[in-house]
């Protein structure tokens, strides 16, 4: 009885270790969610298109996503400043909608017609 009990124990780091290495379709789930990562930061920061990129036969390591996102950070804050967007051109004020007012001809309020007014047609 012992010697199964030393058996069995001595077995479970194996398995562990077996459980915690990712299958190859886990691995390329990981690397498509970090591709997908790359190019959503790219689109939203196009300075970020000459970053280089590490090769996809390296390794990954269960935090991958987050390195990734840090190296990120650290290469857009290692950029030149980007210079400041021009001011726009100072301009007079749009006119209001319907023009000057004395140029306007107003239109006179009409009451509520009465019978009177019906039957006149």
């Amino acid at each position: 009885m012992p010697r199964a009990l030393l058996a069995c124990l001595a077995a479970l780091p194996a398995l562990a270790l077996a459980q915690a290495q990712p299958t190859e379709s886990e691995r390329q789930i990981q690397r498509a969610l970090i591709d997908r990562d790359r190019q959503a930061a790219e689109f939203s920061r196009p300075e970020l298109r000459n970053m280089p990129q590490p090769s996809a036969a390296e390794p990954l390591r269960p935090d991958e996503r987050a390195v990734r996102a840090r190296e990120r950070e650290a290469y857009e804050l290692g950029l030149p400043p980007s210079p400041p967007a021009p001011a726009p051109p100072s301009q007079a004020p749009l006119p209001l909608p319907g023009g000057p007012s004395d140029v306007v001809d107003p239109i006179p309020v009409q009451g509520a017609r009465g019978k009177a007014g019906i039957e006149g047609r």
